[in-house]
């Protein structure tokens, strides 16, 4: 499976966690292939994605730990299981997968996207951070321009803000609806 195929399967499993999701019908995928074909850890990340897709949690947990297994660093791997622990509220546990995943991949978009929500409620400021460098990679994320949107409304930042949340709208015209996360 392509490098962009699987990215594209890991952008399709951030709306599953994000508040103000609904983003673009992009899907992650794993790493390279080779001309040999897919390896074993790009296979299994895409069984672990159907997995997710299905709603069988358990399983994908299971499959993405098996991924690690083969190939420590691999980003979709860490990703899916931040994701699966920001889910289930395990926010130390997300974290420490989006770092991971973050470490193999600085500027891997989701990574970036969902860690700035874990961050909101200790560090808005730091949650801004990453919701800038996920839009300096994917300009198109709608859910990370509405979540930088509001975080700048809450930090005084209104034309800013605006700007942003008028983006996410026109990228994805259901965000119209959304409401703005709670900073309390």
């Amino acid at each position: 499976m392509s490098r962009p195929t699987l990215a594209a399967l890991a952008l399709a499993t951030l709306v599953l966690v994000t508040g103000c999701s609904g983003d673009d019908e992009k899907k992650p995928a794993p790493a390279a292939e080779s001309s040999a074909g897919p390896s074993a850890a790009d296979t299994l990340v895409h069984t672990g994605l159907r997995q997710l897709e299905a709603g069988e949690d358990a399983k994908a947990r299971a499959t993405f730990e098996n991924v690690l297994e083969l190939d420590r660093e691999n980003v979709y791997a860490h990703y899916n299981l931040g994701l699966l622990d920001q889910k289930a509220g395990r926010t130390k546990d997300a974290g420490a997968h989006y770092d991971a995943a973050l470490a193999t991949e600085p500027e891997f978009a989701p990574a970036l996207y969902n860690k700035g929500i874990l961050l909101e409620a200790s560090d808005l400021e730091g949650a801004v951070d990453l919701y800038r460098r996920a839009l300096d990679v994917d300009p198109k994320l709608a859910a990370a321009h509405m979540r930088l949107g509001f975080a700048l409304l809450h930090l005084g930042e209104t034309k800013e803000a605006e700007e942003h949340l008028a983006t996410g709208v026109e990228l994805d015209p259901s965000m119209a609806n959304v409401e703005a996360p709670s900073y309390d």
